[in-house]
């Protein structure tokens, strides 16, 4: 089992079971809240869960947040792997 856990890239952590690592990037207002970096999750965290961890509920009931996981729009449903990109953009406004 630990040689398919290492082969995954998932950690096992006592009291937590299966970690991953996953790359964030946030734009905009976003940005002065959230670092760019590599940050640790469950094993199942989805992208709702991720946005709740990391985004103050202030921040997130003034601005709709739109997500991508690698380059693609990603539903409030959708679960984050190990590896994958996660990008938060702030509304946008144009003219």
């Amino acid at each position: 089992l630990k040689d398919i856990v290492g082969y995954l890239g998932l950690d096992l952590v006592a009291g937590v079971g299966f970690v991953l690592e996953v790359y964030i990037k946030a734009y905009g207002v976003l940005g002065d809240y959230v670092r760019e970096g590599r940050y640790t999750f469950k094993e199942g965290v989805t992208v709702r869960e991720v946005v709740e961890t990391l985004v103050p509920l202030e921040v997130r009931r003034r601005f709709s947040i739109v997500v991508f996981v690698n380059d693609e729009p990603a539903p409030e449903s959708r679960v984050v792997y190990n590896g994958d990109r996660v990008v938060l953009l702030p509304p946008s406004s144009g003219g």
